[in-house]
């Protein structure tokens, strides 16, 4: 029996996140794309830019999940400002208008689409 799409899109954002999570990572530190700050990596979570809530076709968009610190991504109020500075900062103005563009796309992810994801991204 082939799997369910939610079961493929939780192991394919779990493989994702592993993979931004090393990206923006070395020798066990990160620095965190909203607030700044050098901390250990148990600290990192891969947050989303565009919230997948908001809409689903940037969910696996490399330029919209970076290395964040579990406050910022845990929503601190203002974690999205220091967030658009690091987008800037790191891929510059047009990645961050694409983002700002495309973040209420709503995307039906195939299971085609998702063992890609789980492929490229292992």
């Amino acid at each position: 029996m082939l799997p369910t799409i939610p079961k493929l899109t939780a192991k394919a954002q779990k493989v994702f996140n592993a993979y931004i999570r090393k990206r923006d990572s070395q020798d066990g530190y990160f620095t965190c794309i909203s607030c700044g700050r050098t901390l250990t990596t148990d600290q990192m979570d891969a947050g989303h830019f565009a919230p997948v809530k908001g809409g689903s076709a940037l969910r696996f968009d490399e330029y919209n999940v970076n290395g964040e610190c579990k406050k910022c991504n845990g929503f601190d109020e203002f974690h999205l400002i220091g967030y658009r500075r690091g987008i800037i900062e790191k891929y510059g103005e047009g990645v961050l208008l694409h983002l700002e563009q495309n973040a209420r796309l709503v995307k039906k992810w195939s299971r085609t689409e998702l063992n890609d994801i789980i492929d490229r991204y292992k």
